[in-house]
């Protein structure tokens, strides 16, 4: 049996957690698959996956194994691509994590070209609006909102994001329009679920002056685009995106809530597994996103 072949399955097995996924992923049989999986831990010795009717997980061998398998495939691509030069066509899965409105509005489009340019790349967007583990879900490359905690990712700073206060007209007509941040305090919020953020919201004013209140409100999700339709069917004041609203503020969807206020801007980073370099197909998408990033005005805070 190839070894090569062995790790490029392991691999693929490892990061869709499933025989049947990565058996369709490589075009073979699930019986290959299962059949190349069992030699190889055979011919090892030890046990690499755990199974249960929930999927496949790497044992504590299999996650060291795996990174190996990562490290040496991921050269020899590399090393395949110099000898054939620059010139040689991008082939290969890509995933991306990425929370579904950015996804949609600004990764997708940017990244159209390019895949009408490189048909044998496959590009499979995976739109988890919480952070995962990109080792253990084999995320290629991911794009973060906020700090990168997790030691093991390498990032590149893409930007950073604006927000500011909007609601629906029905909602306002209800409440009031509040004319002071103050005011917040006695409104309903329709809130994002993420563990970093807490109840207190500190806005900075046009005039310089910041100013933090609490506030609470009766519906959260963790969802940024559920959050969005939350404040348009009035079930309170939302923190969004200035630039992820337009349509809905032109056509009068939404309202801005104290004009000229804005919340702390996040930074928007693309992160990646720093155990192995990246494949050619996905730098070229990194290079892309840097290159469009450095573009967008909507991606500088004021």
């Amino acid at each position: 049996m190839d070894k090569l072949q062995q790790l490029s399955v392991f691999r693929r097995v490892v990061e869709t957690g499933n025989i049947t996924r990565a058996a369709r992923d490589l075009a073979m049989s699930q019986p290959s698959v299962s059949r190349i999986i069992g030699e190889l831990e055979q011919r090892l010795g030890v046990p690499l996956l755990l199974r249960s009717p929930r999927g496949l997980a790497a044992t504590e061998a299999g996650q060291l194994f795996h990174a190996e398998a990562v490290r040496i495939l991921d050269r020899l691509e590399e090393a395949e691509a110099n000898v054939r030069g620059a010139q040689a066509s991008l082939a290969g899965p890509v995933r991306i994590a990425c929370v579904a409105s950015f996804f949609n509005q600004a990764v997708l489009p940017w990244l159209q070209d390019f895949l009408l340019a490189n048909p044998e790349v496959v590009l499979e967007g995976r739109l988890d609006p919480k952070p995962i583990d990109l080792v253990g879900e084999g995320i290629d490359l991911a794009i973060r909102f906020g700090p990168i905690r997790e030691q093991s990712l390498i990032a590149r700073k893409l930007g950073r994001i604006d927000f500011a206060l909007f609601a629906s007209p029905s909602y306002l007509a209800r409440a009031g329009l509040p004319t002071t941040p103050e005011e917040l305090a006695e409104h309903d919020f329709c809130r994002l679920n993420v563990s970093s953020l807490t109840n207190l919201l500190t806005l900075d004013g046009p005039d310089g002056r910041t100013v933090s209140v609490e506030v609470h409100g009766r519906f959260s999700a963790d969802s940024v685009d559920t959050i969005n339709a939350a404040a348009r069917a009035g079930l309170g004041i939302a923190l969004l995106a200035p630039w992820s609203v337009t349509e809905e503020v032109a056509s009068g969807r939404l309202v801005p809530v104290l004009p000229g206020w804005r919340a702390e801007p996040r930074d928007v980073h693309a992160a990646w597994p720093g155990n192995h370099s990246l494949p050619r197909r996905v730098r070229a998408i990194l290079d892309i996103l840097i290159e469009k990033t450095s573009a967008e005005p909507r991606l500088k805070a004021r």
